[in-house]
């Protein structure tokens, strides 16, 4: 699984999308899942990264640009949206325990 992180060097929230896209972009017929690093907040400006790019892929999946995404948080076997996430089979056993709070895997 590919990943990239776009929230290093604490980029402006324009910035990330960009890296964002261009990332998707990049990775859109070779990959069937990716990982995207935002950060979860917990240092200045990473939640409004991660909430800018979580707006951008309902927009995404809305377009039929994307099929889906989960977030690293979200990866609980309690979740609603874990439960109804299709494509847990993508997701490896070490990503699923880690349930790393700063991740979102979006399936192309």
């Amino acid at each position: 699984m590919r990943s990239r992180d776009i929230h290093y060097g604490k980029p402006t929230v324009a910035n990330a999308l960009d890296h964002l896209d261009l990332f998707l972009k990049e990775v859109k017929r070779s990959e069937k899942i990716v990982e995207v690093i935002t950060g979860y907040g917990s240092t200045g400006g990473s939640c409004k990264i991660r909430n800018a790019v979580i707006k951008r892929l309902e927009e995404y999946k809305e377009k039929n640009y994307i099929k889906e995404f989960i977030c690293g948080n979200e990866l609980d076997i309690f979740n609603k949206k874990y439960q109804d996430f299709k494509y847990r089979h993508l997701l490896t056993e070490e990503i699923k325990r880690m349930q790393n709070k700063g991740a979102i895997y979006i399936v192309l």
